[in-house]
Order: C-alpha cells, then structure tokens, then sequence
C-alpha cells in the first residue's frame, strides 16, 4: 500500500514555517485501486505535479463540507472539460461523502453551472454517491477492499463530518479528517497500520478538541496509543508549533509508535 501526500496544510498558506503548502488531499493505492481522499481546491495541478492522471481518478471520499476539503465541483468540471475536448476518458465517479455532501450536491451543482443542472450533457462523468455518515457506520466494498465510515465531532458537532477506515491487502488505513474528542475517531483508529491524523489544535489548546473539533498532538497520541496504531501521520496542522514541538507533545501521550509530520509531496508506503 502506498500513500501519496497531495495537501498536507490547512484552509491558510503562507503561515510561519509552512509557506504555501496545499489543503489536504492524499491517494492511497493498492494493487489494484487508487481512492483519493478529500478533493480540495486545485487538486488536480498537485495530481499532475505527483505523476496522476487526474481523468483516471474513480474513487473519492469526502470527510465533510468545509471548502479546504470539499472542492469537487471543481474537479468534475474540469474532468468534463477533458471528456468534451479529448473524447470520453471518464465515464464514472463514484463519491463516498456525509449524507449533507451526497444529498445536496445537485443544489451545489446548479449554482455553479445553471446551464446544466441535471447533468443532462453526456460530458459528465455519471456520479454514484454513497451516503456515509448517520444514522449508521456505513461499510462499502471498493472491489476486494472494505471502506467503513464513522461519524466523528468538528465544528462544534455542527458538521456532518467523517473519519474512514480502508481495509486492503491485510492493512488498514485510517483518515481522520477534521476530527475532536469523540467516539468515531478511536473506533476507526483501532488497530491502524497507518493513521493519517489531523493535528490543527495548538500544543496548549486542550479545548479545542472538546469545543471546535481539532486534535492537539497529544491528544492525537493517545488516541494512537490506545488504539495499537502502529505508525501516525500528522496533517493539517497550522505551524504555529515547530514540528520538534509537536512530536515533543504527542510522545508526551506515552505513544512510542512511528511519528511522521507530512508534507506535501510525501510518499509513504505501508
């Protein structure tokens, strides 16, 4: 299993220590699947800049609403573009998204392009949304592999928001998404090869987790910790702390598993 660092920053660029890196969108693959993980403003340029073919992307999961994660108009017009121009080259998206994205999307989509809102154009790759969030866990199967939504707390419990867990090739891959305290997000962590964890909240910010919704370091960890991550990943993180500082409070947790803070462009295999 390999992933691929597209967007490892937040909403804001040019902040100390993190100048210019991208919001957050990562591809795991597998043998025999590519799934894109958020789909966040001008996605596509960092697929081309990795070595993706962007058309070729099927698979996408969404973990909530907030624009620095959920560009997708986006990058279906831009597909369509390339269906019109260059002749078919994808005929089928399937979106794995909060029931607030997969039931709203149309309305989204006829104010972006009120020419077309049915998506009557045979342009249009055909979208297949699957709902992800509550009133259950959803569980979905990606050709041999197993996708599993859980419903995790951002946005003072306001958004519709998900962490998934990917199971394939014996492994398991875990994205938080933007996440606090809660129940989902060490549910989904258990047992993780790989925990691709947000880590927005400062070192000292021990209310955010439980107000907002953003993870501190050392929270972070001992969602790690207790779940048998074996290796984490931190993403989305403001630079406000040195990566020396964060690593600092995350070991305070007592987690003593692998540690990497992202960057864009990273390629990590698992």
């Amino acid at each position: 299993m390999k992933l691929t660092v597209l967007g490892s920053g937040t909403c804001g660029s040019q902040m100390p220590g993190i100048e210019n890196r991208k919001p957050p969108a990562f591809v795991v693959q597998s043998e025999s699947q590519t799934i894109m993980f958020d789909c966040s403003e001008a996605v596509r340029f960092r697929l081309e800049e990795a070595g993706f073919n962007y058309v070729d992307i099927n698979h996408v999961c969404i973990s909530h609403a907030h624009p620095d994660h959920y560009a997708f108009v986006h990058f279906l017009q831009s597909i369509g573009c390339i269906n019109s121009w260059l002749g078919p080259h994808n005929e089928r998206i399937d979106v794995y998204a909060p029931r607030h994205i997969t039931e709203n999307f149309d309305a989204l989509w006829a104010l972006y392009v009120p020419d077309d809102p049915q998506r009557k154009n045979r342009i249009w790759p055909a979208l297949h949304f699957h709902p992800m969030s509550n009133p259950d866990k959803q569980v979905l199967q990606i050709g041999e592999h197993r996708l599993k939504s859980f419903s995790v707390y951002h946005g003072h419990g306001r958004v519709d928001a998900c962490s998934f867990r990917l199971e394939a090739q014996g492994k398991v891959f875990v994205y938080s998404g933007d996440t606090g305290e809660c129940t989902g997000i060490r549910e989904s962590a258990l047992g993780a090869d790989l925990f691709l964890c947000e880590a927005s909240a400062r070192v000292h910010d021990v209310e955010n987790p439980h107000t907002y919704g953003h993870l501190t370091p050392r929270l972070a960890g001992d969602i790690a910790l207790k779940a048998g991550v074996k290796r984490m990943v931190f993403f989305h993180y403001t630079g406000l702390n040195s990566d020396e500082e964060m690593i600092e409070d995350c070991r305070k947790s007592g987690y003593e598993g692998e540690l990497t803070i992202a960057k864009d462009f990273d390629v990590l295999s698992f």
